[in-house]
């Protein structure tokens, strides 16, 4: 169907893409009308914008299911994830997290607002009517720059909705102009519309290219500024490493009067050519031959916050100088990245017992009212972690019969330190509270509907290398966008011990304090949890340490950054185990049973006090009914294990696979290791089936 007006322009969008990786706020999403969009702030979502009217007008409403019955929302129940979210994101009044309706994007919205299942809901319960804009996420064109394959013209799209108006295209009905249309370029063709007949214009052609900085700032490019700086001489400045005042470029008039107006003229004799800007008045070009390389300063724009709308302060780089922006397509993935978090949910009762078992609580008595308490007599000064260090807990625990595991150990350790107060990485913590939950209980303690498991008999083949398997019959994930950065991923980097993770742009506009609500999306599924056993992974790390150091020192490339930061900190050997463990599963389930990586996901559990991996798959994949879980079985799992690690040792694109070294991937490839995107928590980085099967230093080596 051709589009003539804004009602047949609106863009559906389903509601698990608002919150991904690259479709959130401020990302740059293609239109089926084939345009560049930008989702606006969540402060101007509709229901987001009810409900923290619900808040501010009624503060001492405290049930957050009456608040969402009166806003017309779904609340999403995981309390855990709220007081993380207000603790580690710094928004202490967050009181609850919002489901995310089906919605419509577009800069003009008209969704079939009586059909949304939320709309007669609400109608049913507070017999009121939800208005449209309750579901609708606005966004707007950006790039913001158009120009007509007719006239060459070269316009912002304000500038072209003016000359509809004025040239009295369609009667000037603004409505007429979606999708953006070329005032100058009527067709032979008329269509009707409501018994009238109006003509066809040819749409305009959106510029893909717009200037990004690393703090997440993003520009269209000052085509009038970059004109004039041009015909001025000034193309060596324009790409000047340390930066060049383009946006506040003072300009000239044209030599005919008033401003330049621009064109866009097409090079067809050269095809790496974006062709020059012209003057259609004097005449003067400008070659956009090395606009890649231009390197204005920052303006700080955040035009997801509204048109116009900059950051508040002086945009700066990270050693205090004046960011500088680079020019990006916008397809390019350099634009957008978004950094999410998700949450499994985990019942009351669980969160009560990671604490210390009554067996480890004897060990830490006997440490704080025996072991020190006799090591301060000789030395009053000692200090418990010079204490720790100079004893060997395994083997006093062991003498006063109690046997300890690596696990244990760790949570003694930062029991007696009290490390819990002050946790080195928050989001380390918020993982090991759900690792624990499946590793210290052989099965869930209570019937839930958010969250069942239960241990299987470990087959004698895998006992060596695996603590436990568990079948998760029943899981939870809520997941939310926390923020988003362009040019590279975060980095997360320590301070005095503490992880501190750089902040990329807030998908918020409002101050700290006025943040009540977030949009959040919760699926249910089910999955399978491995735990490797420690200790034989203690041991094979540092037996083939040498191996390790050297093969693993590639350099990470601009997209690895924070990935090799984060495996420096635990330990990159148990990454790319586990990690690659994970992507073999996920393929072998495909190859065995039939599950598209994509319907599977990965959960990885890493840190220098955990080491397993959970896979599973959520409402709306392929197979989540069940069939993961029955693949738990002892005999099913002891299968799919043993041939992906076999299928591991070929690829069809040996030997370059198994020699290669890019980077953040050794030997893994498309044939072999990587997967869907969606299904990774790295990108597919940090991937190495060497690592688990290398008849040298492979953790699975004897099992293959």
């Amino acid at each position: 169907m051709e589009i003539n007006k804004d009602i047949q322009y609106n863009q559906g969008i389903g509601k698990y893409k608002v919150l991904s990786s690259n479709a959130g706020v401020g990302s740059i999403i293609t239109t089926k009308a084939g345009f560049f969009i930008m989702p606006q702030t969540v402060s101007f979502w509709g229901f987001i914008k009810t409900v923290n009217k619900q808040i501010e007008n009624f503060p001492d409403q405290t049930d957050t299911l009456d608040i969402a019955k009166r806003a017309g929302v779904d609340v999403i129940d995981d309390p855990r994830f709220i007081e993380f979210l207000k603790e580690e994101q710094g928004i202490p009044n967050l009181k609850m997290l919002v489901d995310v309706p089906h919605l419509s994007l577009s800069e003009w919205n008209y969704p079939k607002t009586k059909e949304h299942p939320l709309y007669k809901k609400n109608k049913e319960i507070n017999n009121t009517e939800l208005p449209t804009e309750h579901f609708v996420i606005p966004a707007i064109h950006f790039p913001r720059w158009f120009y007509s394959n007719r006239k060459k013209l070269f316009k912002p799209i304000e500038e072209w909705k003016y000359i509809w108006k004025q040239e009295r295209c369609n009667g000037g009905d603004l409505k007429y102009f979606a999708p953006p249309r070329d005032p100058y370029s009527k067709k032979n063709r008329i269509f009707k519309d409501n018994n009238q007949l109006k003509d066809v214009y040819e749409p305009l052609v959106q510029i893909p290219m717009l200037l990004i900085c690393k703090n997440g700032h993003i520009s269209d490019i000052p085509w009038y500024q970059l004109f004039c700086a041009g015909i001025n001489g000034k193309r060596r400045e324009l790409s000047n490493e340390n930066g060049f005042e383009l946006f506040d470029y003072e300009c000239t008039e044209c030599e005919l009067g008033g401003k330049h107006e621009l064109q866009w003229i097409e090079n067809r004799n050269s095809s790496e050519s974006w062709g020059v800007l012209k003057c259609k008045k004097c005449g003067k070009t400008h070659s956009l031959e090395g606009i890649m390389n231009i390197k204005p300063f920052c303006k700080g724009e955040t035009p997801w916050n509204g048109i116009g709308t900059t950051s508040d302060k002086l945009c700066k780089a990270s050693n205090g100088t004046r960011s500088t922006m680079q020019m990006a397509l916008v397809t390019s993935n350099s634009i957008y990245y978004a950094d999410s978090f998700s949450s499994l949910y985990i019942p009351a009762c669980y969160l009560s017992t990671i604490t210390l078992s009554s067996t480890l609580q004897k060990v830490l008595d006997l440490l704080n009212t025996k072991w020190y308490k006799k090591a301060l007599e000789s030395d009053p000064l000692l200090t418990k972690e010079d204490f720790w260090n100079s004893i060997n807990i395994i083997d006093k625990a062991d003498d006063a019969g109690y046997s300890l595991s690596e696990n244990d150990v760790f949570s003694i350790k930062n029991t007696f330190l009290k490390k819990f107060e002050q946790e080195k990485d928050s989001r380390e913590k918020y993982r090991y509270d759900e690792y624990n939950v499946f590793s210290t209980n052989e099965r869930s303690l209570i019937n839930s509907h958010n969250l069942e498991f239960s241990d299987i008999q470990l087959p004698d083949l895998l006992k060596p290398f695996f603590k436990k398997i568990q079948q998760v019959s029943i899981l939870a994930l809520t997941g939310t966008q926390l923020s988003f950065s362009r040019v590279s991923l975060p980095a997360s980097k320590r301070i005095d011990g503490i992880v501190v993770r750089e902040e990329g742009q807030h998908i918020y506009n409002e101050p700290i304090e006025k943040v009540f609500t977030l949009p959040a999306n919760q699926t249910f599924g089910e999955g399978l949890f491995f735990e490797f056993d420690r200790t034989l992974i203690n041991d094979w790390t540092a037996k083939h340490d040498p191996i390790f150091k050297k093969r693993f020192n590639q350099p990470p490339g601009e997209l690895g950054k924070a990935l090799k930061d984060e495996m420096e900190q635990y330990g990159v050997p148990l990454f790319y185990l586990l990690h690659t463990f994970s992507h073999l599963i996920l393929k072998e389930l495909e190859f065995s049973c039939g599950y598209p990586t994509a319907s599977l996901q990965e959960r990885l559990y890493y840190s220098d006090r955990m080491c397993g991996v959970l896979i599973y798959t959520t409402d709306g994949a392929e197979g989540s009914m069940g069939g993961l879980v029955w693949q738990g079985q002892p005999k099913l799992i002891e299968k799919i294990i043993i041939t992906a690690l076999e299928r591991a040792k070929n690829c069809s694109t040996d030997p370059l696979c198994w020699e290669a070294d890019e980077q953040q991937n050794l030997a893994a490839c498309f044939s072999c290791c990587l997967v869907s995107e969606t299904s990774c928590e790295q990108r597919n980085l940090g991937l190495d089936r060497r690592t688990l099967v290398d008849e040298d230093f492979g953790f699975f080596k004897n099992l293959v």
